[in-house]
């Protein structure tokens, strides 16, 4: 069994292990992950994004290729996104579990903080990824080139009016929660067992809790973002904001509106989950068996 960082029982695939080291593991991961369950993603995105819930308006982007629409940015950009946020979550959960009330090992603040302060830090690289993806599967972008053009005359297109939708509504409330929840409830088994690892089944199953429980409360936040970023650019007016999207929907299709394609989201981002934490564990594991071949 590990040895407890003041209460905190460190799990054993991390042990040796550097930021950088957390950094290619959840690269590694999460490039896998998406590739697999991608099409779920961008029948979400379609679903939240008609405004009457129904997926007619992009029949033409039903082939194949329509499906896997804006894969090729999110793929080339997350490698450098997954690397810095799990650098700076593991690091910031190491001073969060020292810091003083209310943080600390028995706080699940302490995992919520870390997980804002991740996304972020990370928010530079995933703001223009998420963007780009969603405009390409909604087909505002007719392919990657034409969205690489318009980000090349127009930079400040990707930023401006999107960080606080994606990045503080979005991507911190869903980091927050999933990391409270998959590491308080590890902490709970690890205690619980008097051992300081999961078997592989274990994380998969609790990695896909994590995520359809995240998925789900979250879906209203997602619903709003996937509106905002995803209406067509007019340099003449200013983006709308949250509370105006949100009256809006409120207004025009009611409050079922807000938990539109929930059924996709939560399909695509449980196993999501739970695939990425496996394969984050076993590319852990496998780092530390070449740091350890490599050193002998």
């Amino acid at each position: 069994m590990a040895k407890d960082i003041k209460g905190f029982i460190e799990p054993r695939s991390d042990e040796g292990l550097s930021a950088t080291d957390q950094s290619i593991a959840g690269s590694i991961a999460k490039c896998v992950t998406k590739l697999v369950l991608y099409p779920l993603d961008t029948l979400k995105s379609r679903t939240q994004a008609s405004t009457h819930g129904g997926l007619n308006e992009f029949r033409h982007l039903s082939s194949v290729t329509g499906i896997y629409r804006g894969l090729a940015p999110k793929l080339l950009l997350y490698t450098p996104y997954q690397a810095v946020y799990m650098a700076v979550y593991v690091q910031a959960r190491e001073q969060l579990l020292a810091g003083p009330f209310p943080f600390g090992p028995s706080s699940p603040l302490t995992f919520v903080a870390a997980g804002i302060t991740a996304e972020v830090s990370a928010s530079a690289v995933r703001l223009p990824m998420e963007v780009v993806k969603l405009r390409l599967q909604l087909g505002i972008y007719q392919n990657s080139w034409h969205a690489f053009k318009d980000f090349a005359q127009h930079p400040g297109r990707l930023y401006r009016g999107n960080f606080v939708p994606q990045t503080l509504v979005h991507d911190c409330a869903y980091s927050a929660f999933a990391w409270m929840i998959f590491e308080y409830s590890r902490q709970w088994l690890f205690s619980r067992r008097g051992s300081s690892e999961l078997p592989a089944h274990e994380n998969l199953a609790l990695g896909t809790f994590t995520g359809g429980v995240t998925a789900l409360v979250t879906n209203p936040l997602d619903v709003l973002k996937t509106r905002i970023i995803g209406r067509r650019q007019d340099d003449r007016f200013p983006p709308l904001g949250l509370l105006h999207t949100a009256r809006g929907i409120l207004r025009d299709e009611g409050a079922l509106a807000f938990w539109r394609g929930a059924g996709f989201r939560v399909a695509h981002l449980a196993p999501s989950h739970g695939l990425y934490m496996l394969l984050y564990e076993v590319a852990k594991l496998q780092l530390a068996t070449w740091r350890t071949v490599g050193g002998s």
